[in-house]
């Protein structure tokens, strides 16, 4: 509140040439250098008494100098804020430049604003200059002394002529203007969020999305929170597709992150923004975020020979391909050695673990291809088949066969000897037929059929199956199933009725035999 002190103006006055005393002054005190007891004013009050904890302030005087002073606003020092001294000559001469000040000072505690001395009025006195520099106006003069700090004197000097004899004088005041000043701090909280997502992964692997929310503001965002729903096929480990966030009290300047794993469900492209709320509407957006998925996809596929013989090595031949889009990592492909064989070769750093032979393939670019094989031997005919399985991370099992049969051959090797020659006319002899099969595989509906020269005649026969003649040509019945490395054979009688060198010959068919067997013994006859 500004305080005027115009009404408690205080009038100081100087005498001027003939020793003229000072007068007019509501209250004033008086001291020279000299300390006479004529021109001394009254003590002021022991400092003990006031609030002021500095003392009263007085100025030094010169000699032929005195001094007036007044508290404003009251008064009294006790009360008051300001304490003003004006120190004059105590005389001049008319017409002559001299030199006096005013002494302002802060009696409070306190700092005192905007401090203003004023001259309402002069008498037989004109103002040359002074310094500080005065403000004219209609009224008088102004100096403005700005702010005093607790207990802080500042002076005037001012530079006058009286240009009368007589007497001389001013009447002079101060004030301040203090304000009442209270700050209210205004506040803008504002949101950023940034989110980021891993970019590239296998289906198998997990996405990390990480979110970052920052008060680039000032004051605090209260009831922060964010909130994203992720693309369809990506969720949480809980199955939703809604991440919820509570971030409270946000201040200014601060930032804090989260970390959130989801996982997808097949390959492709997955995008989603995320937003950041606060009371008072504020809202901040992040920018979408892409994370691509591939996938790794293996194809197998297994080849062998249609048929082998026995005895034949079998060659098994794998492929195995990455179709998808995804690198496959790990990848391994394992075949049976088919049961009933051994193992003769596996190529392609290929070992035996059991049963099987595995291949470790690594990684497999997408397109990527490799081929491999075992190679076996069978010891009995049948049908042989391997299956080859193929793994890598993240890819689903795959798995194809194949199977060859393996065949016996059947080896037949037909003998006829005879127990007796040479034989006399009249007497009989025995044509012993032996049937061996010496290959790998039966033979079946095996049947000879003999024919004797005109000099035997048949007698009897016997054997594995029946026998039976008609004429020169005996028959026997087949045999249905010729077992490899089984036997069978058959025994012929015949006598001779007539001198000479013969041939017993004898024929061999069978299923697996594209054309007869023929097989003779010679026999010598004799009288």
């Amino acid at each position: 509140m500004k305080r005027t002190m115009t009404n408690l103006a205080k009038c100081l006055s100087v005498g001027v040439l003939f020793g003229a005393m000072l007068n007019g002054c509501t209250s004033h005190d008086m001291a020279d250098g000299n300390n006479d007891g004529a021109n001394t004013a009254e003590p002021a009050p022991a400092p003990a008494k006031t609030s002021n904890t500095w003392g009263y302030y007085s100025p030094r005087l010169g000699d032929g100098e005195a001094a007036a002073s007044m508290a404003f606003p009251t008064g009294d020092p006790k009360t008051s804020a300001l304490l003003l001294h004006q120190v004059m000559p105590k005389q001049v001469n008319r017409g002559e430049d001299f030199d006096f000040s005013y002494h302002i000072t802060n009696l409070t505690s306190a700092s005192l604003q905007n401090v203003i001395v004023n001259m309402s009025s002069a008498s037989n006195l004109s103002i040359g200059s002074s310094q500080p520099t005065a403000s004219k106006s209609a009224g008088g003069m102004t100096w403005a002394m700005g702010d005093f700090g607790p207990g802080e004197t500042k002076i005037i000097t001012v530079n006058g002529r009286a240009d009368k004899v007589g007497t001389a004088g001013d009447c002079i005041s101060v004030s301040y203007n203090n304000f009442l000043c209270a700050t209210l701090k205004v506040v803008e909280p504002a949101l950023a969020l940034t989110k980021t997502a891993t970019a590239t992964a296998l289906k198998c692997d997990t996405i990390v999305l990480r979110y970052v929310v920052k008060n680039t503001g000032t004051g605090c965002a209260e009831n922060v929170s964010i909130t994203d729903t992720l693309p369809a096929g990506m969720t949480l480990s809980d199955g939703s597709r809604n991440v919820n966030i509570p971030v409270g009290q946000l201040c200014e300047g601060e930032s804090k992150a989260y970390e959130v794993k989801a996982e997808v469900t097949k390959r492709g492209t997955y995008q989603s923004p995320a937003s950041a709320t606060a009371d008072g509407g504020m809202r901040a957006d992040a920018s979408r975020t892409t994370t691509v998925i591939t996938e790794p996809e293996l194809a197998v596929t297994a080849s062998c020979s249609s048929a082998r013989y026995l005895g034949r090595n079998m060659t098994y031949s794998y492929t195995m391909k990455n179709i998808g889009n995804g690198v496959s990592s790990s990848s391994t492909a394992s075949a049976t050695i088919p049961a009933g064989t051994t193992l003769v070769s596996a190529s392609d750093g290929g070992r035996q673990s059991g049963s099987n032979v595995v291949w470790d393939l690594g990684s497999m670019a997408p397109g990527a291809e490799r081929s491999f094989s075992i190679t076996v031997k069978a010891a009995v005919a049948g049908d042989y088949t391997s299956t080859v399985v193929g793994n890598a991370s993240c890819a689903a099992t795959v798995s194809d066969s194949c199977s060859t049969p393996v065949n016996g051959i059947p080896a037949i090797l037909l003998e006829v000897v005879d127990i007796d020659d040479p034989i006399e006319i009249g007497a009989q002899t025995t044509y012993v037929i032996t049937v061996t099969n010496q290959g790998t595989a039966a033979d079946h509906n095996i049947r000879i059929v003999a024919t004797l020269p005109g000099e035997l005649t048949f007698v009897s026969g016997s054997g594995s199956t029946n026998v039976s003649a008609s004429g020169n040509r005996v028959v026997t019945s087949p045999v249905g199933t010729l077992e490899a490395g089984a036997q069978v054979s058959w025994r012929l009688v015949v006598s001779a009725n007539a001198p000479g060198d013969v041939r017993f010959a004898i024929e061999m068919t069978s299923d697996e035999l594209t054309s007869p067997v023929n097989e003779t013994e010679a026999t010598r006859l004799y009288e």
